[in-house]
């Protein structure tokens, strides 16, 4: 038996401006077979924890039947210190600089190499800091790293059912590279291009979150949400100025003003924006301001600018490489309209995303990687692997959360869950749904799930507001059968598309029919559902079908604004109790709120109807 262990987050001392680090997570790969992965944040409640991913790291050797770190043969980290402020930066920046930008970033550079090297700032840092963590030591060679960019190749590509693939790298920043681009096949890897940062397409959209009045690394996608309000048209040529197209498909994001960026930060880390941007896009949002129609155009033009570059960029590689299939991976691989816009665009048969394209994925793509490339095991294909590889908690914890919260819930048993769940639905009643094992990755799908009524015009607004406690511009997931899904559903380029990861049309004349799920531009982000891939879930939405004629409900993550998605069942208990969800199903059981315990949430949070958030007049009320 071969069993490697990967994990990520917990970069001590990292300069860099965007907070690396965070995402913390831990995978284990058993005979070259993925048994568990689990986020720290689920673990520890900290969302986007970066701490060191102890308690993942213990869930995954429980989960593999292991006892001790000794009974692993490999642990795998994902960063490698020895590649960070590589020459490779000014060298492919420096054609952009003015004399005085070039001088700054060579002595940038050069001080940060010096300073690593003078202070013993290299991989044994963070040997150590595992050894630390674990209470362990550990055996020679037994702990590697891995390049952060060949993590997320290895999780997207060696989780995909491709024998070769081309494959593409996105993100703000890995050690210093921003991009890799190049051909996998069997367990070789032929890298074709690298791109370093500042050259980013990751960071020009996190420094446009910024602007926007978001938080980096947590709400870019509140940016492509917002992106479908705005006019593209309007900050179009300011953002295409920004890209210098090359021939061969590689890109140059503006060296000067994405320096400038970087380096333009106070010492609270608050932005000083460049005049240059300021004057092209008016001033910055404060958090708590209103979003205005100028801020939608800039999301827009924003939004369209990386998926035309992205599609620019893989139409050359595709054509110098003649590959059919391609896997995504990196942080701006979850952006999930742009995935839908290469899907769609027919440059591709098909097109593969690890459902956990961000950060938290270079655990599986470092567990992944030093079983095919450091012990140079064969590789194993699941054609649909499943995503289900969290902790699942058994009675005695459901039974301990009911007793804890008695005063508040009731619980009883039904005679056909999905029944019961479908009529609920039916009558306007949130439902939250709780089984089995924790999906991995971001997206709900099906295990830790809040579901609605996707006929119902109100019925967004209804969840944002009084469920999920956040801005009501966000649009919200429809699940589908998977044997019904092209009659809603524009699948053009996806033969499915079961981990949410693609946004597509709805069908002109089934959008009045589920509005609740139909963005304003006529899309959904959809997730397809099969009774082999979650039977319960399937059952449910079958049901509905039945009742109403529509094999769509809503679907959204178990939480709330700012808190990770729920664990244990006394976290669903937990969640239930501090928001309008109507009814919460535990496995077989059914829990209610006390009446009174209804009521008193209702007095405190109001009509759950109102109107916090929307689009009225070109203008958003923050919330």
């Amino acid at each position: 038996m071969a069993v490697v262990l990967g994990y990520n987050g917990f970069l001590q001392r990292y300069p860099a401006r965007f907070g690396a680090g965070h995402d913390s997570a831990a995978a284990i790969v058993v005979d070259g077979e993925l048994v568990a992965a689990v986020e720290e944040e689920r673990l520890n409640r900290e969302k986007h924890s970066g701490k060191f991913p102890r308690q993942a790291i213990e869930y995954c050797l429980r989960e593999a039947g292991l006892s001790s770190l000794d009974q692993v043969d490999l642990i795998t980290y994902y960063w490698d210190m020895e590649e960070m402020f590589r020459q490779d930066i000014y060298n492919q920046t420096q054609a952009g600089l003015n004399a005085v930008e070039k001088t700054g970033l060579w002595t940038l550079l050069h001080a940060a190499r010096t300073y690593n090297k003078i202070t013993g700032f290299n991989d044994g840092v963070h040997r150590r800091a595992f050894e630390r963590g674990m209470d362990c030591t550990l055996k020679p060679n037994q702990w590697k790293t891995v390049k952060h960019h060949l993590c997320h190749v290895a999780s997207t590509f060696y989780d995909s059912p491709f024998e070769e693939s081309l494959v593409m790298t996105l993100d703000a920043s890995g050690e210093c590279v921003s991009s890799m681009v190049g051909v996998a096949k069997g367990t070789q890897f032929d890298l074709k291009h690298e791109m370093f940062a500042p050259n980013s397409l990751g960071y020009l959209y996190l420094f446009i979150t910024d602007f926007l009045g978001f938080q980096i690394n947590n709400d870019e996608y509140k940016v492509m949400g917002l992106a479908p309000y705005g006019k593209r048209d309007v900050y179009r040529q300011f953002f295409r100025s920004l890209i210098n197209h090359r021939e061969d498909g590689t890109f140059q994001v503006d060296p000067s003003l994405m320096l400038q960026l970087q380096t333009t930060v106070t010492p609270n880390g608050v932005m000083l924006y460049p005049p240059r941007l300021a004057g092209a896009l008016g001033p910055p949002r404060k958090e708590h301001e209103p979003i205005t129609q100028r801020h939608m155009d800039i999301a827009a033009a924003l939004q369209e600018t990386l998926e035309h570059t992205v599609l620019t960029s893989l139409t050359a590689w595709q054509k110098r490489t003649g590959q059919k299939n391609l896997c995504l991976a990196g942080g701006v691989a979850l952006n999930s309209t742009m995935n839908g816009v290469i899907a769609h665009s027919g440059l591709f048969e098909q097109v593969w995303v690890h459902t956990a394209a961000h950060d938290a994925g270079t655990s599986v793509g470092a567990a992944l990687y030093g079983y095919h490339n450091i012990l140079n095991k064969p590789r194993h294909f699941q054609k649909k692997p499943h995503r289900y590889l969290g902790p699942a908690w058994g009675p005695a914890e459901l039974d301990g959360a009911l007793k804890e919260f008695s005063t508040k819930v009731t619980a009883s048993s039904v005679p056909d869950v999905a029944q019961h769940v479908a009529q609920a639905l039916s009558e306007g009643k949130v439902v939250g749904l709780y089984q089995g094992r924790m999906e991995w990755g971001p997206r709900a799908l099906g295990n830790r799930t809040i579901m609605a009524d996707p006929r119902r015009d109100d019925m967004k607004d209804i969840v944002n507001h009084a469920v999920k406690l956040r801005e009501g511009f966000r649009p919200f997931a429809p699940a589908t059968l998977a044997e019904k899904a092209s009659e809603w559903f524009d699948l053009t380029g996806l033969p499915d598309s079961p981990y949410m990861l693609f946004v597509v049309p709805v069908h002109q004349d089934k959008r009045s029919r589920i509005p609740a799920v139909t963005h304003v531009d006529g899309s959904a982000r959809v997730q397809t559902v099969t009774a082999q891939q979650n039977p319960r879930f399937h059952a449910i939405i079958s049901a509905f079908d039945k009742l109403t004629g529509v094999p769509v409900v809503m679907n959204t993550s178990f939480n709330v604004k700012g808190e990770a998605i729920v664990n244990t069942p006394a976290d669903a208990i937990r969640c239930f109790l501090g928001t309008q969800i109507d009814l919460l199903v535990i496995e077989d059981t059914v829990i209610e709120k006390r009446p009174e315990v209804a009521q008193a949430l209702l007095r405190e949070r109001g009509e759950r109807n109102k109107d916090s958030g929307r689009v009225v007049d070109g203008r958003i009320n923050a919330v």
